[in-house]
């Protein structure tokens, strides 16, 4: 609670970036106003918002939020997702309103919802904030949880067995026959998770017994489910490890697959299979959970939630600093980068940060469309991967291309055909010259209007050559047909037929008069500026 005589001191201080004072004495606008300094605040490191106090520092008292600040707390966390607490203040000279604003994490930017996008101040004033501060904070480097060192954990708390797995993939990873002959302590201290200092969270994580990760770290824990109808609400089993992960990654591996459901499907003569749960994508994405979760949120495990329909794995805190769903599959961030380098020390990641990548290709390849990461907000990363078959031709077609070409298609390659499969036909395509020097790609249309779809061959495949056609024929016909009866009862100006076919651009126009032109199926009348087509008869 602030004292009169505290705030009283505020006044006597020039406004800087950690205070800001508003009149506001009758309302302040929730919508634009409130969000945008807040943010603002936020961004410069925090501060506090006051209202009611005039441009001289002098109290004038407010009327803003009469009886309903008390809901502003929730509010501003829907809203810029930070908590702000809020304090009316009863002042000899007025009532004033305090909003605390605290800073906005390490490597990240608080987006506001008003009327600017990141606002940051200048002066007295809001402003949109510029690359360079942005890019700043961006790459600002967060502390390493995993690598920081437990009070009161010791050799005795870590599991034997936990570390004699590691050591035999490490081992072989790095083919060294004498690392499984090192002592625990040996071992440890050899990979950096034991220094002078002590223990760090990484050896608690990955090889702390049960009842020391229960007493430090009670969130380190996966939780899974099973339903055999993703609409109930009440699981079919469910199991649940708080356990050295070392000891527990083939287990949970196991204890999914002992669910997993075989996918037949006819390629000519010969029977093919696809599981619904493959090894490859589901270790991936235990592992990126178990590496990249936030441990600060000390009571939130990691959920993994599986049915015949999807994959699905949660887990605590969002996107490391940096990383959006736009960009996870090209800008690599480690949260917990100790974790990540173990991982990679008994060849289980690469540490580049290729599991998302090879998450994606698996999934794409096996004909189950796109992994999706939209439910993910800024408390918690939601990764879903389909289970179910959606397209078998494009398998074919995929595997039958890179045979007869002899090419390798990158990861951005698989991915950018996955995208015009499921969006065509689409009309920038970054690798176009190599998919239309292959045959996996075809054009549509001419000039600037010129779109892609999938090659015939694709379509030949389960009797889909119906949709080729409609894709490559009937849109440019039905086009024709429609300027035809347009031209029965109007006069084909040109900048009349510009706005009546907006979805056409004027080139795809001009080409489909002159075809009619020379079908003899429509005339020109007049100049050439001022004149306009009419029906050949």
């Amino acid at each position: 609670m602030t004292t009169v005589e505290e705030f009283n001191k505020w006044l006597k201080r020039s406004e800087d970036k950690t205070l800001e004072f508003k009149t506001a004495k009758n309302s302040f606008s929730t919508d634009k106003d409130l969000p945008d300094y807040c943010a603002a605040l936020a961004n410069e490191g925090g501060g506090k918002l006051i209202l009611g106090v005039n441009y001289q520092r002098e109290v004038v008292g407010t009327k803003a939020f009469l009886s309903t600040h008390n809901k502003l707390s929730n509010e501003l966390l829907n809203k810029i997702k930070i908590r702000i607490d809020v304090e009316e203040l009863t002042h000899p000279d007025g009532r004033v309103l305090i909003f605390h604003i605290p800073s906005r994490p390490v490597g990240q930017v608080i987006r506001s919802t008003g009327e600017y996008y990141y606002p940051m101040r200048a002066g007295e004033s809001l402003v949109e904030m510029d690359q360079i501060t942005l890019k700043r904070i961006l790459n600002e480097s967060q502390p390493d949880f995993s690598a920081q060192i437990v009070e009161g954990l010791k050799l005795d708390g870590l599991d034997e067995e936990a570390i004699a797995n590691f050591k035999r993939r490490w081992a072989e990873k790095a083919r060294r026959e004498d690392y499984l002959s090192f002592a625990s302590e040996k071992t440890l201290r050899s990979i950096g998770l034991l220094t002078d200092n002590g223990l760090n969270y990484t050896s608690l994580i990955l090889f702390g017994k049960k009842e020391k990760l229960n007493e430090l770290l009670p969130g380190c824990e996966i939780i899974f489910e099973w339903r055999q109808d993703a609409r109930k609400i009440t699981h079919d089993f469910r199991k649940n490890w708080r356990a050295p992960f070392f000891n527990i990654c083939d287990e949970i591996w196991e204890t999914i697959n002992a669910r997993n459901i075989r996918i037949p499907f006819q390629q000519g003569f010969f029977q093919r299979e696809i599981y619904a749960f493959s090894e490859k994508p589901v270790r991936e994405a235990i592992l990126n959970a178990v590496a990249h979760r936030d441990y600060t949120f000390r009571n939130q495990s990691v959920f993994i939630k599986a049915s015949p329909e999807s994959f699905i794995i949660e887990s605590p805190g969002g996107f490391p600093p940096g990383i959006t769903i736009e960009n996870i599959l090209h800008k690599k961030s480690w949260r917990n980068r100790s974790i990540a380098e173990t991982f990679e020390k008994a060849g289980l990641v690469e540490r580049s940060g290729q599991g998302m990548d090879d998450i994606f290709e698996y999934t794409i390849k096996e004909g189950k469309g796109l992994p999706d990461l939209s439910e993910s907000d800024d408390f918690s990363v939601c990764l879903k991967i389909p289970a179910k078959v959606k397209d078998e031709s494009f398998i074919f077609f995929l595997e039958k291309i890179i045979n007869e070409k002899q090419v390798i298609l990158s990861f951005d390659e698989i991915y950018e055909l996955e995208k015009i499969r499921e969006n065509q036909p689409v009309a920038q395509i970054k690798n176009r010259n190599k998919f239309l020097e292959i045959g996996v790609i075809e054009q549509v249309g001419k000039t600037r209007g010129a779109k892609y779809i999938l090659s015939h061959r694709y379509y030949a495949y389960e009797s889909k050559v119906g949709i080729h056609i409609k894709l490559t024929g009937i849109s440019r016909e039905k086009d024709k047909e429609l300027i035809l009866k347009h031209l029965e009862k109007n006069k084909g100006y040109r900048h009349d037929l510009q706005t009546v076919f907006p979805e056409l651009n004027p080139q795809d126009i001009s080409n489909i008069l002159q075809e009619l032109k020379r079908e003899k199926k429509i005339r020109f009348l007049g100049t050439k500026r001022n004149g306009y087509w009419v029906l050949g008869n």
